[in-house]
């Protein structure tokens, strides 16, 4: 991809800064560390992260503890906070989400794509739910998931290639799609039917029923999903009930959405 005027190029980006950023994702996947842990994980010199953390702590984003572990400091609430502001449909999406979850018992979220990757934005669990590794801030590939399905399937074709070729189509299970044109099959399917569907590509034991959220303009803004085990939702719910549900919330979130500037994420 040709960088867009102004774009550092990849000799210009600092790798000071992407350490700084090495760091706050281990301690964000770790929920704290040392010095010595935080070294062997990136590979660096403990004096290098020694330093990192020190300017980390100085700007209050890096708070120590007793045990001269590191953890991630309440300044990122404010960042998430910033960040999700950037999302004009989320107050809309987050009580779908949450009624989704209510009337299927099962799990339900709202994910939209940000640098060819989906990003949970809220989650909610029904009375039946499934406990899984999901979070607000979940990254995960696109290609094997309900929503990121849902989300591909209504991209620019060029955009769908972009993110293919930086991301891959990496195997989750063995139902995970890996071929280039059977994912162009799927994402074809998916916009035919509206709904697209996760079959164990994820988790084993576990499918998931997505569908995109649109502007106006034919532009995905994001996707709502409900997930739940397979010993739970046979093929009448997978295929009908739950489907019919996501529908019913995705028309009220794009109904009253028109009257917010939206787009994908700003």
């Amino acid at each position: 991809m040709t960088p867009t005027p102004g774009e550092p190029t990849g000799e210009k980006r600092i790798q000071a800064v992407r350490t700084s950023f090495d760091i706050i994702d281990t301690l964000r996947e770790k929920g704290g560390a040392g010095v010595t842990e935080i070294s062997n994980e990136i590979g660096v010199s403990k004096g290098t992260v020694y330093n990192h953390l020190a300017t980390l702590m100085d700007e209050d984003y890096i708070v120590k503890d007793e045990n001269d572990e590191y953890h991630l400091g309440l300044r990122f609430i404010d960042v998430s906070h910033n960040a999700k502001s950037r999302v004009p449909i989320l107050d809309l999406a987050r009580s779908e989400v949450d009624e989704l979850a209510e009337k299927s018992g099962e799990m339900a979220l709202f994910t939209v794509e940000e640098h060819g990757t989906g990003i949970c934005l809220y989650v909610a669990y029904g009375d039946q739910a499934v406990q899984t590794p999901l979070y607000v801030g979940h990254r995960d590939s696109l290609h094997h998931t309900a929503v990121g399905k849902a989300i591909l399937a209504h991209l620019p074709e060029e955009r769908v290639d972009e993110i293919v070729e930086q991301r891959g189509l990496p195997q989750v299970t063995e139902h995970t799609i890996t071929d280039r044109d059977e994912l162009a099959e799927e994402l074809e399917e998916v916009r035919k039917r509206g709904i697209a569907f996760n079959q164990q590509e994820t988790i084993h034991g576990l499918v998931g029923v997505g569908a995109p959220i649109t502007n106006q303009e034919g532009g995905v803004m994001g996707a709502l999903s409900i997930i739940g085990p397979t010993s739970r939702i046979d093929e009448d719910r997978y295929r009908r009930e739950l489907p019919d549900m996501i529908t019913r919330s995705v028309n009220i979130i794009e109904v009253n959405s028109t009257s917010i500037d939206s787009g994908s994420v700003r």
